[in-house]
């Protein structure tokens, strides 16, 4: 399953990292289902965990305006504005669906934000000091990745 996920920026700035595309294979999902699982039994033992990080590069930054194509970059907006809705912020994309490289965001510190029900992913576009976020992927979509 492929995921877009609409980003957004702290502080809010225009950062050319306006989506992320998401491959939620089943390898990923199963990486997800663990550290959810670790997260719970760490908050077991202390309940003001919220969240943990991991370095983990599964998302794609991405902005259709990075294109020096004006066509292309406003023919890709109208094909991200067409896909279906996979959630609070989140579009489902086909199998075959694929960033051009001249759409790709350069990021750094590229990492995946486990919650109890849901993961996250967050990176700092080089050359600023500003995080970008996706949308949460839901844990039901986690574990139905999981079983594919």
């Amino acid at each position: 399953m492929k995921l877009i996920s609409l980003v957004t920026s702290e502080p809010e700035a225009s950062l050319d990292c306006d989506y992320a595309l998401i491959g939620l294979t089943r390898e990923l999902a199963l990486i997800a289902l663990r550290r959810i699982h670790a997260l719970k039994a760490q908050k077991a033992g202390d309940g003001d965990l919220v969240e943990t990080y991991f370095w983990d590069y599964h998302a794609e930054f991405f902005s259709p305006w990075l294109s020096e194509n004006s066509e292309e970059a406003e023919a890709f907006e109208e094909l991200l504005e067409r896909l279906p809705s996979g959630g609070p912020d989140l579009m489902t994309a086909p199998s075959d669906f694929s960033v051009p490289i001249s759409m790709a965001a350069r990021v750094e510190c590229c990492q995946m934000v486990t919650r109890e029900n849901a993961v996250a992913f967050i990176a700092i576009p080089k050359h600023t000091d500003s995080y970008v976020h996706t949308a949460e992927v839901p844990l039901h979509l986690i574990e139905a990745a999981a079983l594919a």
